[in-house]
């Protein structure tokens, strides 16, 4: 018994394993009453924001059609009013290409009074959706092509782990795969499904249908500047902040929001509006009418004449 338990022990002596292992917290320190220090403050959870921007490639190629630069243009109407959003909802970049953003949101075990990821993740979302909207209607009258995004946004009741590239830390966890998967939009849904009040929907994929079961997806998504939380996401969000819940009724169907408010860093409250979707069926590559299915997805509400109806103070 002592040989196994010593065998699944191991003395870490180079500082590159010693770091990997510190920022894994799976590094067991024994040190002295000198040698001990109450500074490290740990990562207890996260959440992860993926920006996808729709048909960049065409947009490139209109642009430069128009002898126009493409990464300027990126930059201006995307990239650096982004930058200016992150210290307000306590962000940091993760990952940046040239049509899509990765962004986190940490949070600390020492620092619990600030546990809002999910619902600053919601409002910085936003924000995003917000600039890129204004920016297009500069772009329309200039004559230039617009931007779509595509958001999706999840969160991990854990710390991320990170390996380093020299000094450079790069972060792995499972929920940005996941909120790159949200972020996704079906292109077969785009053809059947307008524009209106809200801008994501989900299917499920019957059985034998092309796709189900590939990466352990069965489901498809419809994500035109829109926001997708997943599940966990919901489920935190409700620990971080008091929601209302509100029915209403939109082209006849009835709807499920939550309503509620959240501080950014600098204390500021901002509104935030969830709707609770249910998943529709998808079979013999169309829509099955009338199915609805008990299984929920939530989007963040970005209608801001909806917003303002739903929490503008009763009189």
């Amino acid at each position: 018994m002592a040989h196994r338990a010593f065998n699944r022990l191991r003395i870490l002596r180079s500082e590159e394993e010693l770091k990997l292992s510190r920022k894994a917290n799976s590094l067991y320190a024994l040190l002295t009453s000198s040698e001990q220090q109450d500074d490290q403050d740990r990562i207890v959870h996260h959440a992860i924001i993926k920006a996808d921007v729709r048909g960049s490639t065409t947009v490139t190629e209109e642009l430069q059609a128009k002898a126009l630069n493409p990464a300027s243009y990126f930059s201006l109407r995307f990239f650096s009013p982004i930058n200016a959003l992150l210290a307000v909802y306590g962000a940091s970049k993760v990952f940046i290409e040239g049509d899509a953003v990765i962004l986190s949101l940490l949070e600390h075990e020492k620092s619990p009074q600030q546990w809002f990821a999910v619902a600053r993740a919601c409002g910085l979302a936003k924000a995003m959706l917000n600039v890129v909207h204004a920016n297009n209607l500069h772009s329309e009258q200039m004559g230039l092509p617009k931007l779509e995004l595509g958001i999706g946004l999840c969160y991990a009741p854990a710390a991320p782990l990170f390996l380093y590239d020299d000094e450079k830390p790069i972060m792995i966890s499972g929920a940005i795969g996941k909120a790159d998967r949200l972020s996704s939009c079906t292109w077969k849904l785009r053809r059947i499904i307008q524009p209106g009040v809200f801008n994501v929907e989900v299917f499920a994929l019957a059985d034998g249908e092309p796709g189900r079961g590939e990466k352990g997806q069965n489901t498809i998504r419809y994500n035109v500047n829109g926001i997708l939380l997943d599940n966990a996401g919901f489920e935190k969000l409700q620990q971080e902040i008091v929601l209302k819940r509100v029915s209403v009724r939109i082209n006849g169907e009835g709807v499920a929001l939550h309503v509620g408010k959240f501080p950014d860093v600098n204390g500021k409250s901002h509104d935030l509006v969830i709707r609770e979707g249910r998943v529709r069926l998808w079979k013999n590559e169309a829509l099955v009418e009338g199915h609805v299915s008990d299984e929920r997805f939530y989007e963040v509400v970005t209608n801001r004449k909806m917003i303002t109806q739903l929490t503008a103070p009763q009189a």
